[in-house]
C-alpha cells in the first residue's frame, strides 16, 4: 500500500492542530462579517487582528468550515511557539491532506519527510499549484509562531502558487511584511472593529431576551467584546457550563493568561498601573508616573488594540475596556496594593490641577485618603463650583464629603450647609451655618493653611443660599465682607472674589427696584466671570431678564432668556430644576402679554412644586401656577394651591416669599368674593396695614411689595373701604412710576380702574383707563386687564364712545382685539422635545444628540415620534420649520 502524509507523521502531531474548531455554545454567525470575507478568494490574503476574546478563531473557523461546505480545499492550522519551520512544515502538509489536496504526487514521501522545511513548502506549494481550483490556508494565532517560522510564511505568502489564499489570526503582526500588498489590493484587513458584536447581535447572542434598555446598558457596558458578552451572561443568566463556577476569576485567567500574553514584564506593569487611570491620557500618565514617554509606550500595545478605545474627536485620550480594567486592577491590587492607593492619589492631584474635580474627588476617595479628598473639594470652591457647574455639582460634591472629613474644613461645612438648604433642610442647614460661624470665631479666620478671602466668598454665598435671595441686610455687609479690590490680570482668585461681589450687588439691587445699578454690577460681575462661569452668566441672564421684564423692556426680556436658555441647553442639558426656573420665568413674561401657550399638566405640577431656594424664581413660579390653574375656570383649585403652597414655604422659614404667597392668596380670595377668609388670613400672618410699609422697597423685594399691595387693595375694595382702596392703589402706581416698575404701574391702574368702576365713579376710571393705554404702549403688556376682563372691556367700549384722539383710539381699539382674541391651538412640548428640536435644528443626528443630552439613541427616536405626531409631519426639517412657525423654536 502506498505511502501517505498522514501514516508517516510521527503520534506527537495531534489531528487537533489541523482540525477546524467547531462552533461553541452561545454560537452567533457572524453573516455580515463572512460576506466581507468571501473577498479574500479574489486576493492573496486577508488578516483578522484583534485582542484576545474578540473571536478572531470563531470567524475564521466559521469562514473555513463555509468554504470545505462548498467544496474548497481549507486548510487549518492552530499554531504556537513549539511551532518551528520543520514542524509547521509538516503541519501544512498533513492539514491540506485533511483538507483533501490530492499530495499522491510527491516524488518520494520518505525523502520529503526528512528533507529541510523550505523544501517541503515548495514541494506542497507544487501540488497546491497543480490543483485545479483555489486553497485557502487558514493559519490561527500567527503571532505565537518563532520568528523562523514567520519568515517561512512570509515566503510563501510572497512565492506561492496564484491559486493558494491565506487567512491569518494574530493579535499583534509578528512581523510580515504586509503594507505593500495591502496597499496594492492584493491584501485586506479585517480590525478590530468589525470583530465587535453588534447591537443586533448582542441581542441574538442572548436569544432576544434583554429589553431595549438593558440590551443598550449592555452593549455600552462590553464594547461588543465576544469574551465581555460571554462572561456577562453567565454572571447575569448563568450560560453553558457556568455552574458553579467563578465567573470573575474566569476573567481574570483570561486577561492574566490570554490577554496580558507575550508582553514583557515591564509592558504588563505598566498596562496594570493603566487600568487606574479612567480616562488615559498620556499627559496625565507621565505626571503620575514621572515618565516622558507614556504616549509612545500606549501606542506600542499592539496586543490591546481596540481594548484602548480612543475618547473624544482626539483619539489621544483612551479608555481601557472595563472587563480587561477590573482584570488589572484587580491583579495589581494582590499584587502591590500600596502602589494601586499611591497610583489613585497622584492621579487625583493630577487631575485636580487641571480642574477635573469629580473624577479627582473620587481617585482620592479610591485612595482611601480622606484629607486629600477634604482638601481637593475645598480647592473646587463651594461658590466657585456653583458659578461653574450649577445645582448639580454641589449636589456631587457633597456626596464626597463625610461629617469627619468634613470637620477640620469651614468651608466644607458650608458646602453641607448649602446642600441642606437646597434640599429642605432648613432648620439644619442653619444651625450647621451657626457652628461654623462660632468654631471660626465668626468667619474671622479658616482653617490652617486656609484662605480667609475664599472662606468670606463661600460664606456670603452661604448666606444668599439660606435667605434665598441677596436681600438688603446681606448688600449693607458686603463691602466689610468682599472688599472692592483692583483685580489683575491672570488673578483668577481676585476675580472670583470681584465677581462674587458684584453677583450679590447685582441680586441685591434687583431686589429693590434699582435696575440701573443692578445691570452696572452684572457687567463687571460677567468680566470677571468670562467664559469659565457659565452658570454663573446664566444666573445673570435671568436677572437682568426679570428687571427688563419689571419695567416692561419685553424684547430684552425675551432675548435675555433666550441666551440663558441657550447657556442651559448647551451646558446643563440634564439640570431638570434650573430648566423649570427658566421655563417659570419664560411663561410669566407670555402670560404678561397674553401669550401665553398650551403646556402640559406635568410641566404646571413642577412649576407649582419649584423651589429652586431662590426667592424671585420661586415667587414667579407659584404665581404662574396659580394664573394658569385659574386660566382653567378651577378658583377652589387655586385656593388649595395657594394655601398648600404658603404652608410648604412657610416651614422653609423664607418671609419675603412667605409674604409674596400670602398675598397671592388673599388677592385671590378677595377676588373671588371671600373676603372675611382674605382678612383673616391678612391678620394671622401679620402683614402690614400701613402703605409705607407695604411699598417699602428696602426692606422686601419688589415682587413682596407688588404682591402685598395688589393684596390690600383688592382687600380694602372687597371690604368696601373705596377711599382707601383708591388711595392705595395711587400711592402703588406713584412707588411703581419712581421705580421704573412698568409692570407694578400697570397692575395699580388696573385695580384703581377696577376700583372706581365698582363705585360708580366712571370718570375716574376712564382716566385710568387712558393712563394704563399711555403706559402700556410700549410694554405690550395686558394680563392686568385680562383680571378684570368685563370691566376692562366695558370701559375700553365707553372709552371709544368719547372720540378720543388718533392715538388713544388705536390704542383701545388693540386693547379690545387682543382681549377677545382667541389662542391659537399650540402643540404642547415637553422640555426635552424642545431640546430635542433644538438639536435637530443645529444639523446633529441622533447618535450625537444622545451624547450631548445624555439618554439613548432609542430615546431620541422616542421624543422624535412624539415630535412628530404633534406637528402632523414625518421629517426632520419639517419639525424644525413647523417648531419655528409656532414660535417654540428661535
Amino acid at each position: 500500500m502506498p505511502k501517505t502524509p498522514s501514516s508517516i507523521f510521527p503520534s506527537w502531531l495531534l489531528k487537533a492542530k489541523v482540525s477546524i474548531p467547531g462552533p461553541g455554545g452561545g454560537h452567533v454567525p457572524r453573516e455580515a462579517l463572512l460576506q466581507r470575507l468571501d473577498a479574500v478568494l479574489e486576493r492573496r490574503f486577508a488578516t483578522f487582528q484583534a485582542p484576545a476574546g474578540f473571536g478572531k478563531t470563531t470567524v475564521l473557523a466559521d469562514f473555513s468550515r463555509g468554504k470545505q461546505a462548498q467544496g474548497l480545499v481549507a486548510a487549518w492550522i492552530s499554531l504556537d511557539e513549539n511551532d518551528t519551520p520543520s514542524v509547521f512544515g509538516s503541519y501544512l502538509a498533513y492539514a491540506f491532506e485533511c483538507a483533501g489536496l490530492d499530495l499522491s504526487g510527491l516524488s518520494d514521501l520518505d525523502a520529503w519527510s526528512s528533507s529541510p522545511a523550505t523544501h517541503q513548502v515548495g514541494m506542497l506549494a507544487r501540488a497546491i499549484e497543480s490543483h485545479a481550483g483555489p486553497c485557502l490556508l487558514a493559519l490561527d494565532e500567527v503571532d505565537r509562531l518563532p520568528g523562523e517560522t514567520v519568515e517561512l510564511i512570509q515566503r510563501l505568502l510572497d512565492h506561492g502558487p496564484g491559486n493558494l489564499h491565506f487567512a491569518l489570526a494574530f493579535r499583534a503582526n509578528p512581523g510580515l511584511d504586509l503594507a505593500m500588498r495591502v496597499l496594492d489590493g492584493s491584501g485586506m484587513v479585517v480590525g478590530v472593529e468589525a470583530f465587535r458584536f453588534s447591537r443586533s447581535e448582542i441581542d441574538r447572542f442572548f436569544d432576544g431576551s434583554l429589553s431595549l434598555r438593558r440590551l443598550v446598558s449592555v452593549e455600552e457596558r462590553t464594547a461588543g467584546w465576544p469574551v465581555a458578552l460571554m462572561i456577562y451572561r453567565n454572571e447575569q443568566f448563568g450560560g453553558p457550563g457556568a455552574q458553579g463556577v467563578d465567573t470573575a476569576r474566569v476573567a481574570s485567567d483570561f486577561v492574566r493568561v490570554r490577554l496580558l500574553r507575550g508582553l514583557s514584564k515591564e509592558d504588563r506593569a505598566f498596562v496594570c498601573r493603566l487600568a487606574v487611570f479612567d480616562r488615559i491620557d498620556p499627559e496625565v500618565v507621565d505626571e503620575v508616573l514621572g515618565t516622558s514617554d507614556a504616549a509612545g509606550r500606549i501606542a506600542g500595545l499592539w496586543s490591546l488594540d481596540g481594548l484602548l478605545a480612543p475618547i473624544g474627536q482626539s483619539g489621544n485620550v483612551r479608555r481601557l475596556h472595563p472587563l480587561a480594567r477590573d482584570c488589572c486592577l484587580d491583579l495589581l491590587t494582590r499584587e502591590d496594593p500600596r502602589q494601586r492607593r499611591s497610583l489613585h492619589a497622584g492621579i487625583a492631584r493630577a487631575l485636580a490641577r487641571r480642574r477635573q474635580f469629580p473624577a479627582a474627588w473620587r481617585h482620592a476617595r479610591s485612595a482611601g485618603d480622606g484629607r486629600l479628598l477634604g482638601e481637593l473639594v475645598e480647592q473646587a470652591g463651594v461658590f466657585d463650583m456653583w458659578l461653574r457647574q450649577g445645582v448639580t455639582r454641589l449636589f456631587s460634591a457633597n456626596e464626597f464629603v463625610t461629617r469627619e472629613i468634613a470637620a477640620p474644613y469651614p468651608r466644607l461645612a458650608l458646602l453641607r450647609s448649602v446642600v441642606l438648604r437646597l434640599g429642605m433642610k432648613v432648620d439644619e442647614a442653619t444651625a450647621l451655618y451657626q457652628s461654623v460661624a462660632r468654631t471660626t470665631d465668626g468667619f474671622a479666620r479658616d482653617r490652617e493653611g486656609g484662605d480667609a478671602g475664599l472662606l468670606a466668598v463661600d460664606r456670603v454665598f452661604t448666606r444668599v443660599v439660606l435667605a434665598g435671595g441677596a436681600h438688603q441686610a446681606l448688600h449693607d455687609e458686603v463691602d466689610r465682607l468682599l472688599p472692592a479690590e483692583r483685580v489683575t490680570d491672570g488673578d483668577e482668585r481676585g476675580r472670583l472674589l470681584a465677581g462674587g461681589r458684584s453677583l450679590v450687588l447685582c441680586g441685591s439691587c434687583y431686589e429693590r427696584a434699582r435696575f440701573d445699578e443692578c445691570r452696572r454690577h452684572a457687567a463687571a460681575a460677567r468680566v470677571c466671570f468670562g467664559e469659565e462661569k457659565p452658570y454663573g452668566n446664566i444666573v445673570l441672564d435671568v436677572y437682568l431678564g426679570m428687571a427688563a421684564m419689571a419695567q416692561g423692556h419685553t424684547a430684552e426680556a425675551a432675548s435675555c432668556y433666550a441666551r440663558a436658555w441657550r447657556g442651559a441647553r448647551a451646558n446643563f442639558s440634564s439640570d431638570s430644576r434650573l430648566a423649570l426656573c427658566l421655563e417659570a420665568v419664560r411663561i410669566e413674561l407670555d402670560l404678561e402679554r397674553n401669550r401665553e401657550k398650551a403646556i402640559e399638566p406635568q410641566t404646571l405640577k413642577g412649576l407649582s412644586q419649584l423651589r429652586a431656594v431662590w426667592t424671585d424664581i420661586d415667587a414667579a413660579a407659584i404665581a404662574v401656577s396659580a394664573e394658569l390653574t385659574m386660566e382653567q375656570g378651577d378658583s377652589q383649585a387655586v385656593t388649595r394651591l395657594l394655601a398648600d403652597t404658603h404652608g410648604q414655604v412657610r416651614a422653609t422659614g423664607s418671609e419675603a416669599l412667605s409674604r409674596h404667597v400670602a398675598g397671592l392668596l388673599v388677592s385671590h380670595l378677595a377676588e373671588t368674593g371671600d373676603a372675611g377668609e382674605a382678612a383673616r388670613v391678612w391678620r394671622e400672618e401679620g402683614l402690614p396695614e400701613e402703605p409705607a410699609a407695604l411699598l417699602d422697597l428696602d426692606g422686601q423685594p419688589w415682587r413682596t411689595m407688588e404682591s402685598l399691595a395688589c393684596a390690600r387693595i383688592r382687600l380694602l375694595a372687597a371690604q368696601d373701604e373705596v377711599a382707601a382702596a383708591e388711595a392705595l392703589a395711587g400711592s402703588l402706581c406713584a412707588t411703581a412710576s419712581e421705580h421704573g416698575l412698568v409692570r407694578t404701574h400697570l397692575r395699580g391702574l388696573a385695580l384703581s380702574m377696577a376700583v372706581s368702576q365698582g363705585a360708580g365713579r366712571q370718570d375716574r376710571a376712564l382716566e385710568q383707563v387712558v393712563e394704563f393705554l399711555r403706559v402700556a404702549r410700549e410694554a405690550d403688556y395686558v394680563r392686568p386687564l385680562v383680571r378684570c376682563r368685563e370691566v376692562s372691556r366695558a370701559l375700553l367700549g365707553r372709552l371709544l364712545e368719547t372720540g378720543p384722539d388718533p392715538d388713544t383710539r388705536h390704542a383701545a381699539e388693540s386693547m379690545l382685539a387682543r382681549l377677545d382674541e382667541r389662542k391659537p391651538d399650540t402643540p404642547v412640548f415637553s422640555a426635552r422635545e424642545l431640546q430635542v428640536l433644538e438639536e435637530v435644528s443645529q444639523g446633529r443626528r441622533n447618535k450625537e444628540i444622545a451624547g450631548r443630552l445624555g439618554i439613548s439613541e432609542p430615546g431620541v427616536r422616542f421624543h422624535l415620534a412624539n415630535i412628530y405626531r404633534k406637528t402632523g409631519v414625518s421629517q426632520r426639517y419639517e419639525a424644525v420649520r413647523n417648531a419655528q412657525m409656532l414660535g417654540v423654536l428661535d
